[in-house]
């Protein structure tokens, strides 16, 4: 026998052996056995580098273990050897996310939603890259193809509404947010949406009672906190409004809104201190909304020349 054909039989022999050793870590994941899973699928790759169930089960190995960069060259190599594979696509792209490579996560999840469209959890994923990147209108095109298709997602809702609030289609947001209420009444999160915008809409009392119900449901959750004390501020009662806040902000320390809103409820009760302390605490976000309202307090505290200051920081920082 010639020697290539012995090569080449030698080469179907390893490749044959590579592919039944990645079923055989495949057939291990699915028992969550994770340790027998990495050592088949890493004899697989001894035997054919460019094995694609052993390159996609070792990335999703690392990506379960939070290893998201030591995933990513394994999930790369698995998109390049099979690029038409939406599990590769996607879990590059989920990798990809939380590397915070977000306009490669967004090719990856594009490339996922076409090969399945069907996908809820890839168009929720890609939405909110395209939302974190301002592309509204993609999102709400991308969102609104599955939100009314049963079994409704309440992921696709939250962020359909957050797509539209943040476009600037507040009429639709608020549509879909009480069509959301009845949808999944249980949800801190959309009754939290609602009452951020029974409130946007002046309807405090109404907004306090979906509020309300948000933090019976979840009282960890801040953000209900935070729209609470903004309805309270708006109503100008703040010593509610500091209570609430304040709760925020234990709960998501560092928040710039919720820090911006509690100063403004501490300046507006007469503790212009504890405002200036709040604020101090948020200076390093470079936000100019916080330097504007610092300018607004040394003003109010006679320091004319820090009011100055920051408020050209605010001007600079804004344009």
């Amino acid at each position: 026998m010639k020697l290539a054909a012995i090569l080449l039989i030698a080469l179907s022999l390893d490749a044959q052996s590579a592919a039944e050793l990645a079923a055989k870590g495949s057939q291990h994941l699915e028992a969550n056995r994770p340790a027998a899973a990495l050592d088949a699928f890493t004899q697989s790759l001894r035997l054919n580098p460019a094995e694609f169930e052993a390159l996609s089960g070792i990335g999703f190995l690392l990506y379960s273990q939070e290893k998201f960069k030591d995933a990513r060259g394994y999930l790369e190599k698995a998109v390049a050897v099979r690029p038409q594979s939406f599990q590769a696509n996607f879990l590059l792209g989920a990798t990809l996310v939380h590397l915070r490579e977000t306009k490669l996560a967004i090719a990856r999840l594009r490339e996922a939603v076409t090969r399945n469209p069907a996908n809820r959890d890839a168009r929720n994923l890609l939405a909110a890259q395209y939302i974190e990147t301002r592309q509204f209108k993609e999102a709400i095109v991308l969102l609104q193809a599955i939100a009314e298709t049963p079994p409704f997602d309440e992921e696709t809702h939250l962020l359909l509404i957050e797509a539209r609030q943040k476009s600037g289609d507040s009429t639709n947001a608020f549509a879909l947010a009480k069509k959301a209420a009845t949808r999944f009444p249980s949800s801190a999160q959309v009754l939290t949406w609602l009452g951020f915008q029974l409130q946007f809409a002046g309807r405090y009392e109404e907004a306090k009672q979906q509020l309300e119900q948000a933090i019976i449901l979840d009282p960890k959750f801040p953000m209900a906190l935070q729209v609470l004390g903004e309805v309270f501020l708006k109503e100008e009662d703040y010593k509610e409004a500091i209570k609430w806040l304040k709760r925020a902000d234990e709960k998501l320390p560092g928040d710039t809104d919720t820090l911006l809103s509690l100063a403004r409820a501490q300046a507006e009760s007469g503790d212009t201190t504890q405002a200036l302390q709040t604020l101090q605490r948020a200076i390093t976000k470079n936000d100019p909304r916080v330097h504007f309202q610092l300018s607004r307090l040394y003003y109010r505290l006679g320091d004319e020349a820090k009011a100055k200051e920051h408020a050209e920081l605010s001007v600079r920082l804004r344009q």
